[in-house]
């Protein structure tokens, strides 16, 4: 099994100067260049760029492990004793390259997400801001919402920040520890959600919700609980 793994990563490494036009060096060095040492940031970053999700978290892996491989040898360069690789969830595969950036390109880091009609910007901003070292977290579920369901505007009311297309579907509640997103998520939602909770002394808005704190959570199985809320 370990040896399937170790070919699939050298699959997607070996791609990756034709793919994006740098190779895992490159990456390396880009990251190192971009100022970021979150794990959520670098990712995040590595979206802005152009990454799919499992691309970006596996890179991120790899800068974290001193640019060594996670399953394949690679002896070449031997890890600094002064620095032990962060440990890592290896529950999942690195990605294959079943699907090359075909129409590839870089992408201008993304501004906060702007607001419906105009209105409401401050008080997003200010929502936003209270989830401190989450916050690039924060924007990317919202981004990532929009692209689940086009036409989404998004509106602040009191402590959430509110989704709708056009009907109200979904609400963030933002905060340093954790993201609470809540929405009415049906059957869909049975294996990931659980009974909403106040949010700040507020009653929550939907009747279900999701706790994020990682951006290993907003995955194509988030995305389609996303579609399941607003189709309700």
């Amino acid at each position: 099994m370990s040896s399937d793994l170790a070919e699939k990563e050298r699959e997607f490494i070996a791609g990756l100067a034709e793919d994006t036009g740098r190779d895992l060096a490159g990456w390396m060095a880009a990251i190192a260049e971009s100022g970021h040492s979150q794990r959520n940031d670098i990712i995040d970053w590595l979206r802005h760029q152009g990454f799919q999700f499992q691309w970006a978290s596996w890179l991120e892996r790899i800068h974290h492990n001193d640019g060594r491989l996670i399953y394949a040898e690679d002896s070449s360069r031997p890890l600094p004793s002064s620095r032990r690789p962060a440990p890592r969830d290896m529950s999942d595969e690195p990605p294959a390259r079943a699907r090359p950036f075909s129409n590839w390109k870089p992408q201008q880091p993304a501004s906060p997400p702007p607001q419906a009609g105009g209105t409401g910007g401050d008080s997003i901003q200010h929502l936003l801001s209270e989830a401190k070292g989450l916050r690039p977290l924060a924007e990317h579920v919202i981004r990532e919402i929009r692209r689940a369901v086009p036409g989404t505007e998004t509106s602040a009311s009191g402590v959430f920040i509110m989704m709708s297309a056009p009907n109200p579907f979904a609400a963030l509640h933002t905060a340093p520890q954790k993201l609470r997103l809540y929405a009415n998520f049906g059957p869909a939602g049975a294996k990931r959600s659980k009974p909403a909770e106040p949010a700040s002394k507020t009653a929550a808005p939907f009747r279900e919700m999701l706790v994020l704190n990682d951006v290993r959570l907003i995955d194509e199985d988030f995305l389609r609980l996303i579609q399941a809320a607003a189709a309700r």
